[in-house]
């Protein structure tokens, strides 16, 4: 059976990706919580649809408890004991339905042909087998606000990760930098013992030479400006956790 695994990226439909970031299922609630990160550009709100294997044909309930950022908690609720695997769709939901006339304005028929763009756009659908989902006996207790620190955590975590990431690619493209200006040097010192026809062409590597530099001392400038605000938005996310937590 399928099963989407969490902090794996999902492509969607539309645009973007989406990550099922945590999921646990409660068998004393027989529900399912998930929280999901989705990367999407558009303002539309989002539906979703879950079946689970057991009884496919009955749509369970599905309750959003927390929405932030691009992060949604949801909670799939009556559940089988044993339901085997859940298909969750995601919807994007337009805010009308358009009707598109599809035939030319200057047309001679008395009916006017037209198409309608559905409002309500598949975005992805998640799996989740039975066997392969963390369990957590017991009744939940967690509030709304447990769910926003959650939330705060995983953007916390996704935030490092990125300035890891970052600081990684400023270490390799100073290593590349170098590396280049060391074989420019050495194409400067080879030109001392050429002759003029030489010369050109070395003259001609040493600016090739000299671009690669000027692009890394860039990237490097453009990864350190992502780094610090980055920075600005952990430290965000940081005074964020502080005012929830007295909440």
């Amino acid at each position: 059976m399928y099963h989407t695994k969490t902090y794996e990226a999902v492509s969607s439909n539309i645009t973007g990706t989406v990550t099922i970031e945590n999921r646990v299922y409660h068998p004393a609630d027989s529900s399912l919580d998930m929280v999901i990160k989705m990367d999407q550009t558009d303002e539309e709100e989002v539906s979703f649809v879950a079946q689970e294997k057991a009884n496919p044909s009955v749509k369970l309930p599905v309750q959003l408890l927390y929405e932030d950022d691009g992060y949604y908690v949801v909670r799939v609720s009556e559940l089988s004991p044993n339901w085997e695997a859940l298909a969750f769709d995601l919807y994007q939901e337009n805010e009308e339905k358009e009707t598109v006339n599809v035939d030319d304005v200057t047309s001679d028929s008395e009916t006017d042909s037209t198409e309608e763009i559905d409002a309500h756009a598949l975005i992805t659908t998640l799996y989740s087998d039975q066997r392969k989902t963390k369990s957590e006996e017991g009744k939940r207790t967690k509030t709304k606000q447990d769910y926003a620190l959650l939330v705060n955590e995983l953007e916390k975590d996704f935030v490092k990760k990125k300035m890891k990431n970052y600081e990684k690619a400023i270490t390799v493209e100073a290593k590349h930098k170098r590396q280049t200006q060391q074989e420019m040097n050495e194409l400067q010192r080879d030109m001392k013992y050429q002759v003029q026809e030489e010369k050109a062409d070395t003259e001609s590597k040493i600016a090739m030479k000299k671009d690669a530099i000027q692009l890394s001392d860039a990237s490097i400038q453009l990864y350190k400006d992502e780094q610090k605000s980055l920075q600005e938005k952990l430290q965000k996310l940081n005074e964020k956790q502080q005012d929830l937590a007295v909440k």
